[in-house]
């Protein structure tokens, strides 16, 4: 996957289409996070959602990955000037927080690129294996709907990041399912965008 060539015009596209319900979705928990936390941030593209955790919370350490090169220097560039800043380390691959431990772990929008083989394979394994014993997974992220026109819509976008950015998934994953089986339970959960959109707030056990 390359998300260089989107990458100007990414944030402008999503809110032409949702306006600013799908942020109103990936900030909706950012307040639940305590002060001092370890955060891991995946997949946040231009850094909205990280601007948002440095200007309203006071996290300890920020680790922020994202493989593409132009998301990441705008994500740089949107909080250089933030005071709280330094807290934040920029890294590329899930290899370079091996032995690192975190009280929380974002992903937003990130899930749907996947397959299901995928995700429990090779994504999940060790994103997840880093988060303490009773931290919090905030997933924010596109959601089955009965909807005809929203299902469209999800298909549309499927074609086109396919298309633009070789996106190897072709329709939603079962995040329930990779919940269940990497023992997380839901603490709260709620829907945006007429249901498309969902953020929850999960609990590892143990």
């Amino acid at each position: 996957m390359n998300f260089n060539g989107v990458a100007p015009f990414y944030d402008a596209s999503a809110r032409l289409v949702f306006g600013q319900e799908h942020r109103r979705a990936e900030a909706f928990f950012i307040s639940s996070i305590p002060e001092n936390s370890r955060v891991l941030l995946v997949g946040g593209g231009t850094g909205w959602s990280l601007a948002q955790l440095l200007q309203t919370r006071r996290p300890g350490e920020v680790v922020f990955l994202e493989p593409s090169g132009r998301m990441r220097r705008r994500a740089q560039r949107r909080v250089a000037t933030l005071t709280n800043a330094g807290a934040v380390r920029f890294v590329t691959s899930a290899a370079q927080i091996h032995g690192s431990t975190f009280d929380v772990l974002l992903t937003p929008y990130v899930l749907d690129l996947f397959t299901d083989a995928q995700l429990g394979a090779h994504f999940l394994p060790p994103l997840l294996g880093a988060l303490a014993p009773g931290g919090r997974w905030l997933f924010t992220d596109f959601a089955g709907t009965r909807r005809g026109g929203q299902r469209l819509l999800l298909r549309l976008m499927y074609a086109i990041f396919r298309l633009l950015c070789g996106i190897p998934a072709r329709h939603l994953p079962d995040y329930e399912a990779q919940f269940r089986r990497w023992g997380f339970r839901r603490v709260n959960a709620k829907l945006f965008f007429g249901g498309m959109i969902e953020t929850v707030w999960l609990e590892k056990n143990g």
